[in-house]
């Protein structure tokens, strides 16, 4: 009797395991930079079961509410099979850490959102032409945010159909060098992603899946494409490649922190690329030592920012780091100090 209960005990030790393993299997550790768009791409390869994640863990009050650290169930969704490998945030490339965090800088949300300063925007395939379709006129925003349902101006007629996803693109202020004052071109920013959902011959609806900026009647859009992964290794020191920040991606900002995007105004004309570093600096000064002897202090790095885009002129930057209670400005000089090979 006393074997067969050491045996039942080992056989519900096994189960148990099994149970655990397989649970362990759906489940996903929220990380930082994660979004319930990206952990779908993964997990299903498809973008549109992040409201079936959502569903599964009512905890979750939005799309917004995600927290690191807290487990999220992964449900089994017919005619689907859950990816096991690792999650990397949807970023199949290489990532930059900071030495205080988990948080992948270089995440795909990061890259495919950073927008731009140009004067030769991409090439709009359609315009948001109503805004809150779902709503009487009279409950209808001046904006739309996650959820809402928009309308554009092509349909069937211009070979759109059901579940095509778009980018939306915002047109924003004009951009002046800060010490040339040549127009460099309008910040074009990134206003969201959408998808559509129902379509007519010259016109179709689309759901908004994620919305970084106010959507608002004039935006345009283009299709969809997944960035690029960006290699930030390997690279070499380099000197003499001074830029100016010109424009920021946040236009309530005044300063800048820390996994914030700017402007600035090199670009590939420049042989810039994305995993290039730049470095602000303080600036050395004359100091009398103690023995007399007039001495320069050295230029001390206070921040650092890495290229995650280019065009001919311009680029966006991530800053990575600051290490000042100045922060970065409009304006500010900065250095390049790491190119890749």
């Amino acid at each position: 009797m006393k074997s067969f209960t050491v045996i039942l005990s080992v056989l519900i030790l096994l189960i148990g395991a099994v149970f655990s393993v397989s649970a362990a299997a759906r489940t996903h550790y929220v990380r930082y930079g994660d979004t319930l768009w990206e952990l779908s791409i993964h997990y299903y390869n498809t973008p549109f079961h992040w409201e079936d994640i959502l569903n599964a863990n009512p905890f979750l009050e939005g799309v917004e509410y995600l927290q690191p650290g807290s487990e999220l169930i992964l449900p089994d969704i017919s005619g689907t099979t859950i990816t096991q490998q690792a999650f990397d945030s949807g970023f199949s490339g290489v990532y930059i850490t900071s030495g205080t965090s988990s948080r992948p800088i270089l995440s795909r949300l990061i890259l495919e959102t950073a927008g731009m300063v140009t004067s030769d925007p991409p090439d709009a395939v359609s315009y948001i032409i109503e805004l809150d379709v779902e709503n009487e006129e009279e409950y209808s925003g001046l904006a739309s945010y996650p959820g809402d349902l928009v309308a554009i101006d092509i349909g069937r007629d211009q070979g759109v159909m059901i579940d095509m996803v778009y980018k939306i693109y915002e047109t924003g202020e004009e951009v002046r060098h800060p010490q040339t004052g040549i127009t460099l071109g309008n910040v074009i920013r990134v206003a969201g992603v959408c998808r559509v959902i129902d379509t007519s011959i010259s016109s179709s609806v689309v759901l908004i899946e994620h919305a970084f900026l106010p959507v608002i009647t004039g935006d345009f859009l283009v299709p969809y494409t997944s960035s690029a992964p960006i290699p930030v290794a390997g690279s070499i020191v380099v000197e003499d490649i001074d830029a100016y920040i010109i424009a920021f991606k946040n236009p309530d900002l005044e300063r800048a922190y820390s996994y914030d995007i700017v402007y600035i105004d090199r670009g590939t004309d420049d042989g810039l690329s994305p995993g290039d570093i730049f470095s602000m600096f303080k600036y050395g000064h004359e100091v009398v030592s103690p023995s007399g002897a007039t001495v320069m202090t050295p230029d001390l790095p206070i921040s650092e920012l890495i290229i995650v885009e280019t065009l001919q002129n311009t680029s966006a930057a991530l800053i990575t780091s600051v290490s000042t209670t100045d922060l970065v400005c409009i304006g500010d000089k900065i250095e390049l100090i790491r190119k890749q090979l």
